[in-house]
């Protein structure tokens, strides 16, 4: 059995390793909207500048957006599973081990930048 201090090193050992996780998450999500949208914008070239204000992205383009995201998101929906299921099992564990050693400080927010 541990003592107070090592399972709170432990649970920020823990936290940090969650934290890590959130972002490979974060970044894969971010990366297949991001393709997507080059993707889409590559598939329909403007050839027109109507307005500096004005944006160029149409409800065709959203609907294309949409379906390269789809399938990107297909296509990596192994990778994205593994990940979620991941953060899953390890904030169950730390809820577990901040249960068992009745650690009441508060858990840090993921912020993704």
């Amino acid at each position: 059995m541990m003592s107070h201090p090592e399972a709170c090193t432990v649970l920020t050992r823990m936290e940090a390793s969650l934290h890590h996780t959130r972002h490979n998450l974060y970044e894969l999500e971010r990366s297949l909207r991001d393709r997507a949208e080059t993707e889409t914008i590559d598939s329909r070239p403007k050839t027109r500048r109507y307005n500096c204000r004005m944006s160029n992205w149409t409800g065709l383009d959203e609907e294309i957006y949409l379906q390269i995201l789809d399938r990107l998101t297909d296509n990596a929906a192994a990778d994205l599973d593994r990940l979620r299921r991941k953060i899953e099992r390890q904030d169950a564990a730390i809820e577990t081990l901040r249960k068992k050693y009745r650690v009441n400080a508060g858990r840090p927010v993921f912020t993704p930048l």
